[in-house]
């Protein structure tokens, strides 16, 4: 917009349209601020001679039936860019996008004041520390989608493991160091996505074995996918890799169709010259990990014996050695071929 404000389209001969508006989209706009959407009824007073006759509530939202609002790839949108009666303007939302913003260092009340809302997206903004503790608690119950990767983020609450309808976690690509116990948790018994790629978790999450524990049927068998990739876990949990029955009441993370454990720091405290200890599948994977996945192929690192089921181990210290005597043995047999 010309202007990096949103002036264009509060013209009060939109008006009528805006109310009806389901979806917004301010996508890579220039905005600089969203200053004037609080004006909300004021529209009317500069609307000519009808304005006269006009009686609707000067307190009116402008946008009573918005859905969804885009407000991405704003680099200048900060949390100083949103007006103090910024929630007030959508009763209705439940969705907001706001990746590549500038938001931070925590998240505005004015978004979390939204009640209201199913989806968050603040990828790539400047999110640092600690997340806001009250998400789950006092903010966003009815959260579905939390996407808040690409940030600084070091900490996250124990909310989020009271969020009943979460169905996808991303926290990709901060500073988490750890996650509390309780998140996941089995009050999240509608999750089935968790990315936590690219942190410096030195420990398997002991939330998501804790997710399947609460209900049945679907919603206790729905976590498929889980992304821990990039990070430092040195040990898997066991007792909790057999597949789950129609009842989810077998493995606790049974139900997993996608398993993303590559680049991380597993079988780190192998000894490498000492090939029987890291041969030894007992001494690096769980034993019930193994009954299902097996060891994975050395020159993948993907585990294949579970039909349908990706698992991903390339890149860990013990697939690294398998993989470099998988080498080495196959170039030993050409020589001896020759």
């Amino acid at each position: 917009l010309p202007s990096k404000t949103v002036s264009l389209l509060l013209q009060p001969h939109f008006l009528p349209a805006l109310r009806n508006l389901l979806r917004l989209s301010l996508y890579d706009c220039g905005l600089e601020t969203l200053a004037g959407i609080e004006s909300g009824g004021q529209l009317h007073d500069k609307g000519g001679a009808d304005s006269e006759n006009d009686n609707t509530n000067k307190n009116e939202p402008i946008f009573p039936n918005l859905q969804q609002l885009d407000i991405g790839r704003n680099p200048q949108i900060t949390n100083a860019s949103l007006p103090s009666t910024f929630s007030a303007q959508f009763p209705s939302l439940l969705e907001v996008w706001c990746d590549d913003c500038s938001f931070g260092p925590q998240i505005s009340e004015e978004l979390l004041n939204i009640h209201t809302l199913h989806v968050v997206r603040m990828t790539k903004n400047k999110l640092r520390n600690s997340l806001n503790t009250d998400i789950g608690i006092k903010y966003w119950l009815d959260l579905r989608v939390l996407a808040l990767d690409g940030n600084q983020l070091t900490e996250i609450g124990e909310g989020i493991g009271l969020l009943e309808h979460l169905e996808v976690l991303h926290l990709r690509q901060n500073e988490l160091r750890e996650i509390p116990e309780k998140v996941p948790s089995g009050r999240n018994g509608r999750l089935r996505m968790v990315s936590l790629s690219s942190n410096r978790l030195e420990k398997f999450p002991v939330g998501l074995t804790e997710v399947n524990k609460i209900g049945f049927g679907e919603s206790a068998i729905s976590l498929r996918e889980v992304y821990l990739n990039g990070n430092k876990i040195q040990k898997l949990p066991s007792g909790v890799w057999e597949e789950s029955n129609e009842d989810g009441m077998n493995g606790w993370l049974g139900s997993i169709k996608k398993l993303n454990l590559a680049h991380n720091a597993i079988g780190a405290e192998a000894n490498e010259n000492d090939e029987a200890n890291v041969i030894d599948k007992a001494n690096v994977l769980p034993k019930d990990f193994l009954e299902r996945f097996g060891m994975p192929n050395p020159a993948t690192g993907e585990c294949n014996k579970a039909e349908g089921i990706i698992v991903r181990l390339e890149g860990n210290p013990f697939a690294e050695f398998l993989k470099k005597k998988w080498i080495d043995d196959k170039r030993k047999n050409e020589l001896e071929e020759e």
